[in-house]
């Protein structure tokens, strides 16, 4: 898979990655899935911390959403659930488990990052427009 390119929490590397363990129903190899953990866990571990230093600034149910996502990064990475000598279908379960934590977590973030850019691209002054969904039907009925 070319993992020694790939930049840890990279968006399209975590989506290539999930969707080959989640939804190819070709049989993996121990090798491969060997190098698919080891890519996985990279990911993991880079959106993580990301993810955490968003959590104080989310709010409602993206809020609550990240930190049961980061309650499963605490799991996948127990010692007591992971072995790194896991008989083949144990690593299976922990290879599944990893890829839905990478693609929750790179969700979270590409979510938050959406939000800041729409933050920022707001105009500072309130801008001629209507700053949110409500107001904007309220302009319009006017029209």
């Amino acid at each position: 898979m070319g993992v020694e390119a790939v930049e840890p929490g990279d968006e399209q590397a975590v989506k290539a990655a999930c969707h080959h363990v989640l939804w190819d129903m070709r049989p993996v190899d121990t090798d491969e899935t060997q190098s698919l953990l080891a890519e996985l866990e990279r990911h993991v571990r880079a959106l993580g911390p990301r993810v955490a230093a968003l959590v104080p600034h989310l709010t409602g149910e993206t809020r609550e959403t990240a930190l049961v996502v980061m309650r499963n990064v605490d799991t996948v990475f127990d010692p007591d659930v992971s072995y790194p000598d896991a008989p083949p279908a144990e690593a299976q379960a922990q290879l599944h488990d990893l890829a839905i934590v990478a693609r929750a977590l790179s969700s979270i973030a590409l979510l938050a990052e959406r939000w800041d850019r729409e933050r920022v691209e707001q105009p500072a002054d309130g801008g001629d427009g209507p700053t949110d969904a409500a107001s904007w039907l309220v302009a319009r009925v006017g029209s």
